[in-house]
């Protein structure tokens, strides 16, 4: 293994990067046990069908990863954010989570998130452009 080389990809195919992933969680898994990995999502439709907000996440390790959360600004503010967040929590708890994590920018929604029993419990400054990045956590 003394002739390796590192290749630079500006354009990484899916097979690639799930190659990468693979290793990395079979290293994982290997320390810690099966992941036991199951994405989920909820999506807030309008009559139309169009689109108007969702959750997407994954359960793993006894731990729901909340990767985005979103709800259109024409209905933001009347409770549909909760909803969500709660039909996600609902849900791992059912599949016996011990606990839920997520990151938020500072002009996004910490105080949403405090208000439903989120808390800090790292900070990234300077990141996105010059603001922080919150990770936040609440047990279930």
């Amino acid at each position: 293994m003394t002739d390796l080389k590192i290749e630079h990809d500006s354009a990484p195919t899916p097979e690639s990067i799930a190659e990468v992933r693979a290793g990395l969680m079979a290293y994982n898994e290997a320390a810690v046990g099966a992941a036991d990995i199951r994405r989920l999502a909820w999506y807030l439709r309008d009559a139309t069908g169009t689109l108007r907000g969702g959750l997407v996440g994954y359960l793993a390790w006894r731990w729901l990863m909340i990767d985005l959360l979103w709800v259109d600004d024409a209905v933001r503010g009347r409770g549909y954010g909760r909803a969500l967040l709660e039909q996600a929590e609902t849900a791992a708890r059912e599949a016996g989570c011990v606990a839920a994590r997520l990151d938020t920018y500072e002009f996004q929604a910490r105080p949403f998130y405090e208000h439903l029993g989120y808390e800090v419990f790292a900070v990234l400054e300077g990141y996105p452009a010059d603001t922080r990045t919150y990770s936040m956590k609440k047990a279930l």
